[in-house]
């Protein structure tokens, strides 16, 4: 923690964050050291960077962000929820937040660095993990929550727009004809390079195949041509004559 002593002009900037945070700190040298970029801190000795709160500070994003994920999506499985977690806890997601709170204006940097997305959202991880070290584990629950909890309808939405597993399960279940399986047929190429060629199938009939550089890649190929086949289908059956 920094040990210099924090003036009086940085305090009250420091009270106006929290207040726009809707949060109390205690430690006002601990908030301080998340505020601190390396550059700040390598041009005026004694200050300690926010490198370690950051560092700390992702862990428990993530920590509290899968245990939202778990509760709020008990039907999802394990692909989905790291998708939109994965969304929540990116850099393009904290650097937004943290424009929110116009969180530059408080951060410190060194004199020939321009603020940058990455700093922002590295600093808003490095805020995390001081707030959970000053107030412990509620309050920062309930800051990431509250942050994050809006966003996580609009990212679900996204996410399911193009996630041909999800929308191929809850296809087939609607239908009552089971959870599709996936099958590696055969792995191509370079070991450096492989080609997974996958199979999908729904109650033990083949509906699609899909080729990728990575299983989960190749998976969703094989889940988007089993949608349009039966997509198609249904279409058909649906506009068949009804033969008496």
């Amino acid at each position: 923690m920094n040990a210099t002593p924090i003036p009086t002009k940085r305090l009250k900037q420091l009270d106006e964050l929290l207040a726009k945070l809707g949060i109390p700190c205690g430690k006002m040298g601990l908030l301080n050291e998340a505020l601190t970029h390396s550059s700040h801190a390598a041009e005026n000795p004694g200050l300690a960077d926010n490198e370690r709160l950051e560092f700390f500070g992702d862990a428990v994003l993530k920590f509290v962000i899968s245990e939202y994920l778990l509760e709020r999506f008990p039907s999802y499985d394990e692909g989905r929820l790291t998708e939109i977690r994965s969304v929540l806890v990116s850099s393009n997601t904290l650097a937004t937040l943290a424009n929110q709170f116009d969180l530059g204006k408080y951060t410190l940097v060194g004199r020939r660095v321009s603020m940058r997305p990455s700093i922002l959202a590295c600093t808003m991880e490095a805020i995390l993990g001081a707030i959970y070290l000053d107030s412990g584990l509620t309050y920062v629950q309930n800051l990431i929550v509250r942050l994050l909890g809006s966003q996580t309808t609009d990212v679900d939405r996204d996410a399911v727009k193009d996630n041909y597993k999800a929308q191929l399960q809850e296809l087939t279940q609607a239908q009552a004809q089971g959870v599709p399986q996936y099958a590696v047929v055969t792995v191509d190429g370079p070991a450096h390079e492989p080609v997974f060629n996958v199979t999908v199938s729904v109650a033990n009939v083949v509906l699609g195949a899909g080729s990728g550089s990575s299983k989960k890649a190749a998976e969703q190929a094989a889940a988007r041509q089993a949608l349009a086949k039966l997509e198609t289908t249904n279409t058909s059956s649906a506009g068949a004559p009804i033969i008496h």
